[in-house]
């Protein structure tokens, strides 16, 4: 009896101490923003493919953010002639920005500072945003504006 509780005992730990803790919240720059229902956060930082939608951010020096964000608009504009600037208001601050039309998605590039922390965010979804009307729920969440 005492070697069944042991094992038992033993299995509910491992069980318990083998699942992923589930995000609940984004974090972008201290703004907490629910995980939408239906969807699973890859991290704080990272929502992937949410009705078709995945966005990301990373944190940078000034430095840093620049050259990041142009290596990556480099690599996305060879072999692709659908670049167009875009403009984002996200928590007050103004992120700027290309969209690249890629089959039936669009990527978008964003950089800027939020709260005086530089980031760049990678949005995909298979909206052409190109008002703030067209921000679908979970996005309004993120940005304010779009011109």
């Amino acid at each position: 009896m005492k070697n069944i509780f042991t094992i038992v005992l033993l299995l509910s730990a491992l069980n318990f101490y083998g699942q992923d803790k589930k995000v609940s919240f984004l974090n972008l720059v201290g703004n907490n923003i629910q995980v939408p229902r239906g969807c699973e956060a890859q991290s704080e930082y990272e929502l992937q493919a949410c009705n078709g939608t995945s966005i990301k951010w990373d944190y940078y020096t000034d430095d840093m953010l620049s050259a990041v964000f142009d290596a990556t608009i480099s690599a996305f504009a060879e072999g692709n002639t659908s670049k167009t600037e875009v403009t984002f208001t996200s928590f007050g601050s103004q992120l700027k920005g290309f969209k690249f039309k890629m089959g039936t998605t669009y990527q978008y590039f964003l950089k800027g500072t939020i709260k005086d922390q530089p980031l760049m965010i990678n949005l995909g979804t298979p909206t052409d945003i190109a008002n703030s009307e067209d921000l679908d729920g979970f996005l309004s969440l993120f940005f304010d504006e779009v011109g």
